[in-house]
């Protein structure tokens, strides 16, 4: 396609999703906005483009732009490995995306609250919650930061899966004022994960477990799983 004139040459980078069912089309990096005929000819020429939303497996629906991971082999795998058998009162998911995490935690917390930047994202976990028959699950659109802020009371646990920048100084300061019992984070750069975890592990938490995940086969890209306590 992208050899036909057709195609717009000041996109840089499109994104594909997939369930093997529904295939999702999204422009990460163009220099103007792609008009509305570029999605229409996706549609003609790829069996299974959708207009809107992918619903994954009837259980998550994710927009345009949302965040989700991607390979579907090892999606269930990867939470039972940041969950676990864990359980208690209260659950705080940074960084929620659509709630693959939030609906899991949801089964086991009394009440988690999920925090995502994205207003689509946010939307779907308020769908995907609802649709799942989970009302414990508080959603806000606020960055990890600014919502960090004005917390008071630790949760019993904390689940951050930040972007590839990892969570940076100001939540993983807050994280050592706040002191919660568990705290898990799921991080796709290594660097940025040596960083954060130096800024907690010197500050009185305790690197308990370390988990790889193979998310992108015959490539360096790694998902580790960390886990402290404190």
């Amino acid at each position: 396609m992208m050899r036909d004139p057709r195609w717009p040459r000041f996109v840089r980078s499109i994104e594909v999703f997939t369930d093997e069912r529904e295939v999702q089309i999204n422009v990460l990096d163009t220099d103007r906005p792609v008009a509305r005929r570029f999605f229409d000819w996706c549609f003609e020429e790829i069996p299974g483009v959708v207009p809107g939303a992918l619903d994954y497996e009837g259980r998550f629906r994710v927009s345009s732009n949302s965040f989700f991971q991607v390979n579907r082999f090892l999606t269930d795998r990867l939470v039972e490995t940041v969950i676990g058998d864990l359980s208690g009162e209260t659950a705080l998911d940074l960084y929620a995306g659509v709630g693959l995490f939030s609906l899991s935690l949801a089964r086991r917390f009394r009440n988690v609250t999920a925090i995502e930047s994205g207003g689509g994202a946010v939307r779907d976990l308020q769908f995907n919650a609802t649709r799942a028959g989970l009302a414990n699950i508080h959603a806000e659109q606020r960055t990890a930061e600014e919502f960090l802020a004005g917390v008071r009371q630790a949760p019993d646990f904390v689940l951050l899966d930040p972007p590839r920048a990892g969570m940076g100084k100001a939540v993983v300061e807050r994280l050592v004022a706040l002191r919660p019992r568990r705290v898990t984070i799921v991080a796709c750069d290594p660097a940025t994960l040596s960083r954060d975890l130096a800024g907690l592990v010197g500050h009185g938490f305790h690197l308990q477990k370390l988990t790889l995940v193979d998310l992108f086969p015959q490539t360096f890209h790694l998902e580790t799983v960390a886990e402290l306590a404190a």
